[in-house]
């Protein structure tokens, strides 16, 4: 028995140190890569605001994995006709490989409340939108404040199954490997926008868990968002496919539902091919609903 126990814990120190040392590499990897601010943020993902005289504003929420980089096009479309649009750099994201590790759905959650309430103490009307799990914490934000609208861009309103499959398996995996690759370069079918992109490429099993109680936390409150919706999509989405995409659409309090299904694009579509035609669908939403000039924002 003294024997088998040995072998057991040599077995374990090997896999552990072999699991460190890959995680050491990989940072190196991506440090290279993504050379960062003394401050830690990427060079590229900085949160950024475009603003704009009058009391209009958009609060762009980027999603897991990405940074503020992913919506910038959209953001830049929106404040060339006249919205102020505030794109901020959540917890964990656009940061080291160890930051990337060390977040938590309740520090994100905290951040997008304040950078509401921010918005809302200066600007008579605030629309909130996102992609992925942007589009998810947009929810959330709905369901609880005044938000005058909501933008969902490939929204995660359900929990995928790939997800749920790798968070219940991450006391296994995770015990081999620190980074799971995450397999994105199907959600951007670009090769420019794909190369270009400022992402991890990877996940955690906290990042995961986290993720994880964000998207559980969506379901629960998709019936309490009232405010009008738009929702744009790709029918090439590699990671949320339609029919349950449909279905959780289908279940938001929002009378007034706007949705639109694109092709060509993968989940990253406003990045991807089309990703104009998504910020002028999304510009043109808005002007039927807020006409310049005009202040508006539920009672």
């Amino acid at each position: 028995m003294p024997g088998t126990l040995t072998w057991i814990a040599g077995v374990a120190g090997a896999l552990w140190g072999q699991r460190a040392l890959r995680a050491r590499l990989r940072q190196r990897r991506f440090r290279r890569r993504f050379p960062a601010h003394a401050d830690g943020v990427i060079i590229g993902a900085e949160p950024r605001t475009y603003g704009a005289h009058g009391g209009r504003a958009v609060l762009l929420l980027h999603g897991y994995n990405d940074s503020p980089q992913s919506l910038d096009g959209i953001a830049r479309v929106l404040h060339s006709d006249g919205w102020t649009v505030r794109l901020p750099l959540l917890p964990g994201h656009g940061r080291s490989l160890e930051a990337w590790d060390a977040w938590t759905a309740e520090q994100v959650l905290t951040v997008i409340r304040d950078e509401y309430a921010s918005l809302r103490a200066t600007h008579h009307t605030v629309v909130v939108g996102g992609l992925s799990m942007g589009g998810a914490l947009s929810c959330w934000l709905a369901a609880e404040t005044d938000v005058a609208a909501l933008l969902l861009f490939a929204p995660m309103l359900f929990v995928p199954a790939p997800m749920q499959v790798a968070v219940s398996t991450a006391r296994l995996w995770s015990l081999v490997t620190r980074y799971a690759s995450g397999g994105g370069q199907r959600s951007i079918h670009d090769p420019v926008a794909q190369q270009s992109m400022i992402a991890y490429g990877c996940s955690t099993r906290r990042s995961l868990e986290a993720v994880e109680y964000i998207a559980r936390g969506t379901v629960v409150r998709l019936g309490f968002v009232r405010a009008p919706t738009l929702v744009i999509q790709s029918e090439e989405d590699n990671r949320l496919p339609r029919a349950q995409s449909e279905h959780a659409i289908a279940r938001l309090g929002a009378k007034d539902r706007t949705v639109v299904w694109t092709k060509g694009a993968g989940h990253v579509l406003t990045v991807d091919y089309g990703w104009m035609e998504v910020a002028l669908r999304t510009v043109e939403w808005l002007r039927e609903r807020f006409p310049t000039g005009v202040a508006s924002h539920p009672d």
